[in-house]
């Protein structure tokens, strides 16, 4: 099974009255533990790293990122 990576999906501004639509289209993508911030244009969530590409093919989305998390080093 892949592994999950949490990604931040940007939503084209021409698209913004689209944007459940395009949510409901990431979910089937994949994408769950989904947060949607219209006012942002941002999407949020977790997905199948295999799965990166499909996301980006929805139409509307303009980017997606992997989020990347920070450890302090342990001395």
């Amino acid at each position: 099974m892949a592994e999950k990576v949490d990604v931040t999906i940007r939503i084209e501004e021409s698209d913004k009255d689209r944007m459940d639509e395009i949510v409901e289209a990431l979910k089937g993508g994949g994408l769950d533990r989904v947060e949607s911030h219209k006012r942002f244009m941002i999407v949020n969530g977790s997905v199948n790293a295999d799965a990166l590409d499909a996301l980006r093919r929805v139409k509307g989305v303009a980017s997606v990122r992997k989020d990347s998390t920070y450890k302090t080093q342990t001395r």
